[in-house]
């Protein structure tokens, strides 16, 4: 506060914090002993303090308010366990530094370190991205750090090689043999699988709503999957259950999944086996939109992996068609 004599008067001015063409804005208050002068006082110290406090505001303290907005709530669950992951690893990275802050610079930093992983560093900077955005609306900080950098290349879910694919179709371990053709001839991620029941199959078709899209899927079933279903002991619940008949856990399956592929020679993720099926229907002779039915993906999507298609197989196809109509 400063106080300024004029002609005998003593007049009062509150400094705001703020700087308007390079002079201090100061706000003139009440007389000290005037009624308005203790709220007057209050408001401004108040809107002055709550602009220091989000000027300082840390990654910890806004990863908090976010997740207890709307926005977040409204994430589909898988979305918010994988942005869990990514903000635990955003707090680790920057825990005392002003959001106000944080640059583009820093964040390229953080994901240089994460080269070697490009899949991960890609979904880093899907969550960091998402995170800031909403504190920019807010206005918790200026602009939003993540803005014009790069996706890296490479880091998809590549398709399982084709004789781990047929390994674990055929697979000695009876977890391995299901998850592996559940997963490949339906075309579904692997927490879709491990929620299916014994009633979601009948009359040769399995009843799907995936989790993510909430789309209901009825997908008829390959041959070969029915006859692994048909060497299973049908029960009342869950298809996919452990050694101690209990409910399938998604970490459990991955690291069953993992665990096989890497002991084959090449280390797989479960999603791979999605990318795989895709690849088949189209390579099959599927149209997009067809093979869209099956796997519940957007037709865009499809037209994504169909670029793993293989050209001799596909050309192969083209010229057996050709021929038939000669």
């Amino acid at each position: 506060m400063k106080r300024v004599r004029s002609k005998g008067k003593e007049y009062l001015y509150f400094d705001t914090g703020k700087v308007v063409d390079g002079k201090r804005l100061m706000t003139r208050l009440p007389a000290l002993r005037a009624d308005g002068f203790g709220g007057s006082y209050a408001a401004l110290m108040g809107h002055r303090n709550r602009k220091v406090k989000s000027a300082l505001m840390t990654v910890p303290v806004l990863v908090d308010l976010y997740q207890r907005s709307v926005a977040y709530s409204t994430l589909k669950p898988a979305s918010k366990k994988l942005y869990d992951i990514y903000l635990r690893r955003l707090e680790k990275a920057l825990p005392t530094a002003p959001v106000t802050g944080i640059t583009k610079g820093d964040m390229r930093t953080l994901l240089d370190r994460m080269g070697a992983t490009p899949g991960a560093a890609n979904a880093f900077l899907r969550t960091s991205g998402a995170l800031f955005a909403w504190a920019v609306d807010r206005d918790h900080m200026p602009k939003n750090p993540c803005d014009g950098i790069a996706r890296m290349t490479g880091g998809e879910h590549e398709p399982w090689p084709t004789a781990v694919l047929r390994a674990g179709l055929a697979a000695e371990d009876d977890a391995v043999r299901l998850l592996v053709n559940l997963l490949y001839y339906t075309a579904q991620r692997l927490g879709d699988v491990l929620k299916m029941q014994w009633s979601d199959v009948a009359d040769d078709r399995v009843e799907v709503v995936q989790d993510k899209t909430k789309k209901p899927l009825s997908i008829p079933i390959h041959s070969a999957l029915k006859a692994e279903l048909a060497s299973r002991r049908r029960g009342e619940g869950q298809i996919c259950l452990t050694g101690h008949g209990k409910p399938m856990r998604d970490d459990n399956a991955r690291k069953i999944l993992k665990a096989f592929s890497a002991a084959a020679g090449a280390p797989s993720v479960p999603h791979g086996l999605r990318k795989n099926a895709v690849i088949a229907l189209l390579e099959a002779g599927c149209s997009v939109a067809q093979t869209a039915a099956v796997s519940g993906q957007s037709l865009s999507m499809v037209e994504w992996y169909a670029r793993r298609r293989n050209q001799s197989t596909l050309a192969d196809a083209a010229m057996e068609a050709w021929e038939s109509k000669s």
